[in-house]
């Protein structure tokens, strides 16, 4: 069974489209999609959203997501083959396989900028709401293990933490600004007391941006496959822990990172193995040069 996994799209229809050029029509009929959120912006208008939704629906038998905080929270579409799995739970059976899906959508507060207009977010950090999150997704877990499933897909917008997911400067252009800025930043002044060792080597490394109670679920729960997004510039990262084979899909959008972007994994489920590999969706046969430095390391 072939699954598409994407993420990111900012309501990007050059780019929908382009992806599914990518994959073609054989194996339409069988196959799944996931989105792992950010499939709309919120400068756009929610039909460029469902647009979206719509021509990704007619490239698949099951297109399941979970919106994300540039999503509206309760991201409801009139599609007959989608489906939301946030806090929610959903079983395919194709080909002799049965798979279930559970999802997350929305993102952790402390993984965005202050103030920064969105629409999904939760606190983690808040004792109730941390709370209210485990208990959904163990509710969920547990109706989805009623049906024996073959594999268990986790879909979060959101990493876990400590996986896949530190913001951290990836161009000589970010590098150097960052480094300008850092150097300002901890200069001491007439006024400030001038910092420590280990105070500027806590300003130097990279965030944190992923979930503390995903990484917890995870861990005690052990889904087969993890798919999230999010965090961009840890876009085609993989890693396999406690037997879960996780996967960051970020991000088919070139917003904001165009050399990181245009991303999707394939995945290939047997009842034996789980086979997966990233592509891209830039066309092959004609790349002007502006393009062909990202197609390079996209494929590297």
């Amino acid at each position: 069974m072939e699954l598409i996994a994407i993420s990111d799209i900012y309501a990007d229809t050059t780019q929908t489209r382009a992806l599914l050029n990518k994959l073609g029509k054989q194996g339409c009929d069988e196959r799944i999609i996931v989105v792992a959120g950010d499939i709309g912006i919120k400068t756009a208008p929610k039909t460029k959203t469902e647009k979206v939704l719509k021509m990704l629906s007619t490239a698949c038998k099951h297109l399941i997501y979970v919106p994300r905080n540039a999503d509206e929270k309760d991201l409801k579409v009139t599609i007959p083959n989608a489906i939301n799995v946030d806090k929610s739970n959903y079983i395919v059976e194709e080909r002799s396989l049965k798979i279930g899906f559970i999802g997350l959508g929305g993102a952790p507060s402390h993984s965005v900028r202050p103030h920064e207009p969105v629409q999904y977010l939760w606190d983690e950090n808040i004792p109730i709401i941390a709370q209210g999150l485990k208990t959904e997704l163990k509710i969920n877990i547990e109706k989805l293990m009623q049906h024996h499933p073959d594999y268990v897909i986790l879909v979060t917008h959101s990493p876990p933490y400590g996986i896949a997911d530190r913001s951290k400067p990836i161009t000589i252009q970010e590098t150097t600004a960052l480094s300008d800025l850092l150097e300002e930043i901890l200069q001491p002044t007439e006024k400030e007391t001038p910092k420590t060792k280990a105070e500027k080597k806590i300003a130097k490394t990279p965030r944190h941006l992923g979930s503390r109670l995903i990484r917890e679920f995870i861990k005690y729960y052990k889904p087969d496959i993890h798919i999230f997004g999010h965090v961009h510039k840890e876009g085609g990262k993989t890693a396999d822990t406690n037997g879960t084979k996780l996967y960051n899909v970020s991000h088919l959008s070139p917003l904001p990172y165009k050399l990181t972007s245009r991303k999707f994994l394939k995945i290939l489920l047997t009842e034996k193995e789980i086979i997966t590999t990233f592509h891209h969706t830039i066309p092959e046969d004609y790349i002007p040069f502006n393009e062909f430095i990202e197609v390079y390391l996209l494929i590297k």
